[in-house]
């Protein structure tokens, strides 16, 4: 995870094996890896020099279980990759990894990116013209982090060796393994890994549409355009709309009409350029939900938007633009103005369905055709909006001031109130004061409204300036709750890092010794420093202990030692050690544990 991605990882480490290579000739030896087994395959047992071959890794990963991507969601995971060792004659390409798959499990609140079943990796290799005439062999090792639906495993890797023959050009060469490379398993080349290395399952799919032929990709994303608006996001815009065209509502139908084609056309073009800015800047937007600053930042949009149907303000085309176009607010241009206004306020929301065209574009370098996609997408989001504007017409037999109307507009405020908190909760699962959270959430959103937006009558200049001063200072303590919330530094345990002392060295006082082991990556092993050891009762009692740290994200030879005496199968650890220096197998800890059952086992190493 980056400072703000709130994808969290839930990495209780159950299992710690020692990286054991192992030696497969031509995929006929292989070492089981318990997890992941790995097999290594050469498309030639025998090649002349300068000759091409294919490699092939393949990984079968344990059922239940599955290993990161080359290109993990998360920064703090391992991706998988294959390394090659160098060897003398032997040139080796660029590796092409397999498509992942993105997959909820328990430990994020985001989909993760992630191999699962059997697996196939490939590189092809050529020989140098002098090479001689010898037994050779290409060797690496496959690092990988394998997970579970509710664990992160610590990181591993996996030697293998492929042994070739280079023989000379008047002996004939052997093709093998014709089940994994085909017929053509001397051609030098592989498929360009650009095509679709890295890409999700969704972008797959996006790829495999549009590859179908442009009339199959222009019905299909229209089709994906009108499912958008089943997506809680879309709910704001159905008020506005209403809203908007309800006060056109004395022109005749065909007028109406048309100006929801402008107001459609106007949705379209935001949708497409946004669409087409995201492609051309890479896939990054389409994963900003997973920032809490950005969630909160539609959540307050959406709030405001909720605000604004109880009566604080009305959403309207600002006079300056419609004035410079020269048309009033019930005009054609109005309409697209809106329009353009409403594809701002849907598009961020539906990454969750664009994100494959987005990353297909951003991938293939699909311009144009992706360009008039994420058009036709928008037309097709915006078609019922047609439907919606004509109808409003109706609103004009009914009595316009009635109390129904209000009741209605205070509907679509709680409705709105509920997208916002569907945004908002799960990001405020991962702050550390939950509290704070939403008081902070509430300053910006307070601040905002009571500062800025709420237009009340008979205001007057110094009371705007002293309202927005105070606007101001709300948000800024909302942002300082928020941010708080979100990095509040644990409890004040006096922790001792190791660094290569023996713990015998780190005893004193005739005290117990706690020894956290944690690492980077394991996502656990914060939300156990976050949750349970800032708690005041386990700071509190820590003062009793010797409290030592091991950071075992990259252990080194003294670490690794550390970690073998106190047979440590996984992170978070927690090992106790009694005054006298032994170790308390009984009270040993792996995994996430509340604070009230560590503090029995803290009081359980302090003995009677």
């Amino acid at each position: 995870m980056n400072s703000t991605v709130g994808l969290t990882l839930l990495c209780a480490v159950t299992l710690f094996s020692l990286c054991l290579p192992f030696t497969s000739s031509s995929g006929q030896d292989t070492k089981d890896s318990y997890l992941v087994q790995v097999e290594a395959y050469a498309s030639h047992e025998s090649i002349h020099p300068e000759g091409s071959f294919r490699i092939a890794i393949i990984a079968d990963i344990k059922p239940g279980f599955h290993i990161n991507s080359h290109n993990p969601t998360d920064q703090f995971l391992v991706p998988t990759v294959v390394r090659f060792d160098e060897e003398e004659g032997i040139t080796l390409s660029p590796v092409s990894y397999p498509v992942p798959e993105l997959k909820s499990f328990s430990f994020s609140t985001s989909k993760a990116s992630v191999y699962e079943g059997k697996i196939s990796i490939f590189s092809h290799g050529r020989l140098s013209n002098d090479i001689p005439p010898a037994d050779v062999k290409v060797s690496g090792i496959l690092a990988y982090q394998a997970c579970n639906d509710q664990t992160c495993f610590m990181p591993m890797s996996v030697g293998f060796e492929i042994p070739l023959k280079v023989v000379n050009t008047d002996e004939p060469i052997k093709l093998i393994n014709k089940h994994i490379f085909g017929q053509n398993a001397s051609t030098p080349t592989l498929p360009s890994p650009s095509k679709g290395e890295g890409l999700s399952r969704d972008e797959l799919h996006a790829k495999q549409v549009i590859e179908k032929g442009l009339i199959y990709a222009v019905i299909a994303f229209f089709l994906f355009g009108l499912a958008l608006n089943l997506t809680p996001c879309v709910y704001p815009v159905i008020p506005i709309t209403v809203s908007f065209f309800g006060a056109q509502s004395e022109r005749k139908k065909v007028r109406t009409f048309v100006l929801a084609l402008y107001y459609v056309a106007g949705i379209a073009i935001v949708f497409s350029i946004l669409g087409l800015i995201s492609a051309l800047a890479g896939r990054q937007w389409g994963f900003l939900f997973q920032s809490p600053w950005f969630v909160i930042f539609v959540t307050i949009i959406i709030l405001s938007m909720a605000a604004s149907m109880f009566g604080a303000f009305e959403i309207t085309v600002p006079s300056s633009l419609m004035t410079y176009a020269g048309k009033s607010r019930q005009g054609a241009i109005g309409s697209f103005v809106m329009g353009l206004t409403v594809g701002v306020i849907i598009a961020p929301c539906a990454a969750g369905i664009i994100i494959g065209l987005v990353g297909i574009v951003a991938k293939l370098g699909m311009v144009v055709k992706g360009t008039l996609l994420f058009f036709v997408m928008g037309l097709g989001l915006g078609v019922p909006y047609i439907f919606l504007a004509v109808s409003s017409g109706l609103l004009s037999r009914l009595p316009k001031s009635g109390v129904w109307m209000v009741w209605i507009r205070k509907l679509f405020g709680v409705l709105l109130i509920g997208v916002a908190l569907y945004f908002l909760a799960p990001q405020a699962k991962q702050a550390s004061d939950q509290q704070g959270f939403y008081l902070g959430v509430l300053g910006i959103f307070g601040g905002l409204l009571l500062g800025f937006l709420e237009h009340g009558e008979g205001y007057s200049r110094a009371f705007k300036i002293i309202r927005a001063i105070f606007g101001c200072l709300l948000i800024l303590a909302g942002v300082f709750l928020v941010d708080r919330a979100l990095h509040r530094e644990s409890g004040a345990i006096n922790w001792i890092k190791y660094d290569y002392q023996s713990i015998e060295q780190l005893r004193s006082e005739n005290k117990p010794v706690l020894i956290d082991f944690y690492a980077d990556w394991c996502a656990a092993c914060k939300e156990l420093d976050r949750k349970t050891f800032s708690d005041k009762r386990i700071v509190e009692k820590s003062k009793e202990f010797t409290m030592v740290r091991v950071d075992a994200t990259s252990p080194d030879s003294k670490r690794t030692h550390l970690i073998r005496k106190f047979k440590i199968s996984g992170l978070p650890t927690v090992v106790f050690m009694s005054a006298k220096g032994e170790e308390l197998n009984s009270l040993k800890i792996t995994g996430f544990l509340k604070p009230a059952e560590m503090i029995k086992r803290m009081e359980d190493a302090l003995g009677p």
